[in-house]
């Protein structure tokens, strides 16, 4: 017995030791009826251009869609139904016990699409090629989309624009032949420099550059694609710095109705949005007034005898003229210019009755006539300053300033502080009982209840709450050092200098200030203080409209979209674009760099856009969209640093690498296994790169198949071959291929065997048996189908705990063979069984079974063996164990679901 023990153990050790891996057997496909072909065509995509293309392959499969081999070589007939599309040869040969055939596929400059076809033996295989592009062929549902910079341009300015194709999911199209687009405007206004563009093949978008001529108004540009029946369009609004109008301000806006009493009517030229410019020939005016007299009539007279223009250069006029208005106390006095092509304009001033004159205790006469013995009230002081909103740079302008009291309505009604009644003007208050012809105290109404724009301002009393009088100078006050002196003070310097801060004369209220802009352009205040009344200000706007104030990156691929090839480069406009964002024709060249690109890019001399195709190392390429932030900084020795900006654009590769397979099911014991990847835009399209692509190619389960080398995809060509190594085990895995600057994609594959795997089940075999004493069962063995296999070898190993006997044995006709059991030791016992049969894969199962005995040990005296091959066999049986646990038990209907489920799949 303990010869018959060491026999067994030994035996185990070789199992163990040895393993059992499978191997593929070559089939004489004479014999074998249940098989099929498949051709396959990888990539089924190909570039044009004439060339050899070995992308063909041909495979036999058994019945399950495993590839297998011949026996001998068998010869394969060919045929493609468009040679000058794709030709192949007319037969090839795929030898014996090679795993398939790998023929040419010759194209040449034709493009479409052929199907090419295979036979063997009776059986057919084909597939569909394609080569280039299909003419005809665009996605279904885009979008045609046009792209401007900005909807604002200069008149005699340019500016690029942009067309391309868009699916519903924002996707950019690729061209897949040459792409027409129609273009249509007014051409009175604008104008593209052509009727047409061209998306080449393989791009993404065409530009074009659009011409503003020499009229101002709306116009606008439209793109049509006649085939797809998709058209867009972008309306453009054309103005101009050149002068259009006139606009006329009269400051101040309240003056005594006196005699000798003058203005400041300041005449300007405006562009047609209303912004202050320069007139490059001289403007005659002439004036008017709805009062003619006394007013109409001296202006009249000052036409004729001075002639009045805008000089040439200059944006203004300043007309000081004195005019008798004694009799002439009314609101809304317009006051109007005219010249010749360039319209009216109009302003309006109001006189006041009571002449206020002095600083402190202030003495009130009307019109010289009559002194209505009105108290007299201390007021507070203020200097009113009147001005333009906008004033050009590198002008002179002018800014009046303006003694003035401030009304305080609470004064007007009351006791003062020695008891006397407040009295104000009868004209100013309202009266309960106009029949009483008196002013009761208690009838006084508050003048803040009068709304004083449509009330005559007989006094001071007439206006609101905090609103200002003009107050008379007793003696003239100059801004050059004397006791009364005025100061006027410009913020900034640089945008503008105080050239003559001007004075008040005797008896007037205001003074006139000259004033000189710069070239800088910003805000700006002007001050104006005068000794023992206050200060007062003016905030105005010093404007250059063709002054350059943005450059603009502009993304011919979508407002926010970046679009970029694997190596990186993408293409960017710079647009100069001024205060109102049109297009901006540089006086100098304007040198600007591109972080984080790092690329230098010059908009050149009587330009206002450059294009640009920069690179990046930086962008992070996903599947997922990136953001990217591009600046652009001014480069020069007086660039100008507030055009820096910045803005945030979302990437997007142009092409992706797709990683394809011949076969989804390959034979797990087949060692020339292969994978293709091809670099191909985002509609799957082939790509031809600019340098050599290296793939990063893995496979997410290394226990089924390795990815050992990664393919480079050489210039020239779109694609290439990759090895994929088996390691015999059955499985499923994914394939990832991916590459710098491009997207990456995966794709699944599945290991299986060639043959029909074995299974063996058990009948009669309890869960527990007694030791030392046999007992009979039975074994089935069932293919794939749950077909019994007749005649099929039965190998049995078990340890020193049991026996079975015997311990190989073949099935009857039904499948199934029996075989006694004896267990020795407990508490269970554990046996393999191994299945072979001719045609079939190997199966094998392991079974444990419960013993009802006191458990045993080894003990190296009952084997009569060296205590070191105790430990091997301690070790093998713990080895058994977990091929135990890999390989459970599964029942004969378990595996019947099973085969229905993998035939319904």
């Amino acid at each position: 017995m303990t010869q018959k023990k060491s026999v067994i153990v030994l035996l185990s050790i070789t199992l163990l030791l040895g393993g059992n891996l499978q191997t593929a057997f070559a089939q004489n496909l004479d014999a074998l009826n249940e098989y099929s072909v498949k051709l396959a065509i990888t990539p089924d995509h190909l570039e044009s251009g004439s060339g050899d293309h070995n992308v063909g392959y041909f495979f036999v499969l058994s019945k399950h869609g495993v590839p297998i081999t011949s026996s001998y070589d068998v010869a394969v007939s060919l045929n493609s139904d468009d040679p000058e599309i794709a030709s192949v040869p007319s037969k090839i040969i795929l030898k014996a016990n090679e795993e398939f055939v790998t023929f040419p596929i010759t194209v040449g400059d034709e493009t479409g699409k052929t199907t090419i076809t295979a036979t063997l033996n009776g059986k057919t295989t084909f597939q569909k090629i394609e080569v280039g592009t299909d003419k005809s062929y665009l996605p279904d549902e885009l979008s045609l989309e046009l792209h401007i910079p900005t909807d604002e341009m200069h008149v005699n300015s340019k500016m690029p624009f942009s067309v391309f194709f868009k699916t519903t999911d924002d996707v950019l199209v690729r061209a897949p032949h040459d792409v027409e687009i129609r273009l249509e405007y007014e051409n009175r206004l604008g104008s593209a420099d052509s009727e047409s563009l061209i998306i080449k093949q393989g791009t993404y978008y065409a530009w074009g550059t659009f011409y503003a001529h020499e009229k101002t108004g709306n116009t606008f540009l439209r793109a049509i694609h006649d085939e797809s029946g998709l058209d867009t369009a972008k309306s453009i609004h054309i103005s101009s710095t050149l002068p259009t109008a006139l606009k006329l301000s009269v400051f101040p806006k309240m003056i005594p109705a006196e005699i000798d009493r003058t203005l400041d009517i300041f005449v300007t030229v405006v562009d047609s949005e209303g912004n202050p410019t320069k007139t490059p020939d001289e403007i005659p005016l002439e004036f008017f007034s709805s009062e003619q007299y006394p007013i109409g009539e001296t202006l009249s007279d000052y036409v004729l005898s001075e002639r009045p223009v805008i000089k040439k250069g200059e944006f203004g006029f300043l007309l000081q003229e004195k005019f008798s208005l004694q009799n002439l106390l009314e609101n809304n006095i317009l006051i109007g210019v005219t010249a010749e092509g360039y319209g009216t304009a109009t302003d309006t001033f109001r006189t006041v009755g009571t002449s206020i004159e002095g600083i402190n205790n202030v003495k009130r006469t009307v019109n010289n006539y009559v002194d209505f013995g009105y108290d007299v009230k201390d007021y507070q002081h203020t200097v009113n300053v009147f001005g333009l909103d906008m004033i050009p740079s590198n002008a002179t302008t002018f800014f009046t300033y303006q003694l003035s009291i401030i009304e305080d309505d609470e004064d007007d009604d009351g006791i003062l502080p020695d008891g006397r009644t407040v009295e104000i003007h009868p004209e100013c208050a309202e009266q309960e009982d106009e029949s009483s012809g008196l002013i009761d105290d208690d009838e006084i109404t508050h003048n803040r209840d009068l709304d004083s724009d449509e009330i005559i301002l007989y006094s001071v009393d007439c206006l609101a709450e905090d609103e200002l009088y003009p107050v008379q100078a007793k003696e003239s006050q100059y801004s050059d050092g004397y006791v009364q002196q005025i100061n006027v003070i410009s913020s900034d310097d640089e945008l503008a200098e105080i050239t003559d801060g001007g004075k008040i004369t005797s008896s007037y209220s205001f003074g006139t200030a000259e004033i000189s802009t710069g070239q800088k352009t910003g805000p700006l205040t002007i001050s104006a203080s005068v000794n023992g009344v206050g200060t007062g200000s003016f905030e105005t706007q010093v404007v250059n409209t063709l002054e350059q104030k943005e450059v603009r990156i502009f993304s011919p691929t979508g407002e926010d979209s970046l679009i970029f090839d694997r190596d990186g480069f993408f293409d960017v406009f710079l647009v100069a674009l001024d205060g109102s964002e049109r297009p901006k024709v540089m006086k100098e060249d304007g040198k600007y760099l591109v972080t984080p690109t790092n690329g230098l890019v010059e908009i050149p001399k009587e330009s206002t856009f450059a294009f640009a195709q920069l690179r990046s190392d930086t962008f992070n390429v996903s599947i997922e969209e990136t953001k990217v932030t591009l600046t652009v900084e001014p480069i020069g020795e007086k660039a100008n640093l507030d055009l820096e900006g910045s803005k945030t654009f979302v990437t997007q590769p142009s092409s992706q690498m797709q990683v394809t397979l011949p076969l989804q099911k390959i034979n797990a014991n087949h060692l020339h296994n292969f994978g293709v990847v091809q670099l191909v835009d985002l509609q799957g399209n082939p790509v031809i790169p600019k340098f050599d692509v290296k793939s990063k190619i893995t496979s997410s389960e290394d226990g089924v198949v390795q990815v050992l080398d990664d393919a480079v995809i050489p210039t020239g060509t779109s694609y290439s071959t990759f090895p994929i190594k088996t390691t015999g085990s059955i499985g499923n895995t994914m394939i990832h291929a991916s590459a710098k600057g491009v997207n990456g994609t995966s794709s699944y594959l599945n290991t299986a065997s060639s043959q029909t795997q074995l299974n063996i089940f058990t009948g009669g075999l309890s869960t527990e048996v007694k030791a030392d004493e046999p007992i009979e069962f039975r074994l089935f063995v069932d293919d794939e189908n749950a077909e019994s296999v007749p005649n099929a070898s039965l190998k049995i190993v078990t340890a020193d705990d049991a026996l079975i006997t015997p311990a190989e044995v073949r099935t009857s006709s039904d499948g199934s063979a029996v075989v006694s059991l004896t267990a020795f030791d407990g508490p269970s016992i554990s046996f393999d069984i191994i299945a072979t049969a001719e045609g079939y894969a190997e199966g094998k199962d392991s079974f444990t079974v419960n013993v009802d005995a006191p458990q045993q040990t080894f003990d190296a005296i009952d084997l009569e063996l060296p205590e070191w091959i105790i430990y091997i066999v301690i070790g093998g049986i713990l080895m058994v164990g977990v091929v135990v646990f890999m390989f459970l038990k599964k029942s004969k209907s378990q595996i019947e679901e099973e085969w229905e489920e993998e035939e319904e799949l």
